[in-house]
């Protein structure tokens, strides 16, 4: 993980390597072309964000979830500044996805609002007694 990327709380979760920069300092394929078996064009849209080393492995689960044709495409129609904001989004949710098929990431938003609720509710009765 890059300092980008602990930036959002450095869980380790997203894959991303937020370089801006191709992030082939060996002159391989980046982690998605690795994963897709692909010779990495110089205009890769995933080079920058998904490095040779553990970029594979995050980018396994976004395409399962999503596809590569579809984040592909997604990537290069948003501006080169807000990529990598999107690029951990969609590392995120997949990864989400591939914990629980059902809910994906809602499960997890809906467990943290029942516990910020069970909080309040003990909050509350400690200043009724």
């Amino acid at each position: 993980m890059s300092a980008s990327t602990s930036r959002r709380g450095g869980g380790g979760s997203s894959g991303a390597s937020g370089s801006g920069t191709k992030g082939r300092g060996s002159g391989g394929p980046c982690g998605a072309c690795k994963f897709l078996r692909r010779k990495c064009a110089p205009g890769c849209v995933f080079a920058p964000y998904f490095d040779p080393d553990q970029g594979a492995t995050y980018f396994a689960s976004v395409h399962k979830v999503f596809g590569a044709s579809n984040v592909g495409k997604l990537l290069s129609k948003i501006p080169a500044h807000k990529r990598l904001d999107a690029v951990i989004t969609i590392c995120y949710e997949a990864q989400a996805r591939m914990k629980d098929p059902v809910y994906g990431c809602v499960g997890q938003i809906c467990t943290l609002q029942q516990q910020v609720l069970f909080i309040l509710n003990f909050q509350l009765r400690l200043l009724v007694l």
